[in-house]
């Protein structure tokens, strides 16, 4: 009966630390207008952007609903921003780039950021 009793207060305080345990990899962002991600165009729209990988080295994702609609590379910077920013800059050809992506834990850098001359 003691097992039964030590398992069971055990299980109430791991999995509640198993959910914190691993930062959020995910957030909600909107793009007001079409830019260009590390050479993918993404049209504008409201966005779950995920990202995996180790390190700082990362592929982010740009899903509507359940459809990725672009995969690219980018650099993961811990960094804590006090709200959530979308950063671009528009080259001398008139497109817009996509430089990061400030949330409110992290910094997402996308490759192109240091690439284009502009705004």
């Amino acid at each position: 009966m003691k097992l039964k009793l030590l398992f069971a207060s055990a299980m109430v305080f791991l999995i509640p630390s198993l959910a914190f345990a691993r930062p959020k990899d995910s957030a909600n962002v909107e793009l007001d207008q079409p830019v260009t991600a590390a050479g993918t165009r993404i049209a504008p729209g409201h966005y779950k952007v995920t990202w995996e990988g180790n390190g700082p080295a990362i592929t982010v994702r740009f899903a509507e609903g359940k459809k990725t609609v672009a995969s690219v590379p980018a650099t993961l910077v811990n960094d804590r921003n006090n709200q959530q920013a979308v950063v671009t800059n528009t080259t001398t050809d008139h497109t817009t780039v996509l430089q990061t992506l400030d949330l409110k834990k992290v910094t997402i850098q996308f490759e192109d950021a240091g690439t284009s001359a502009g705004n």
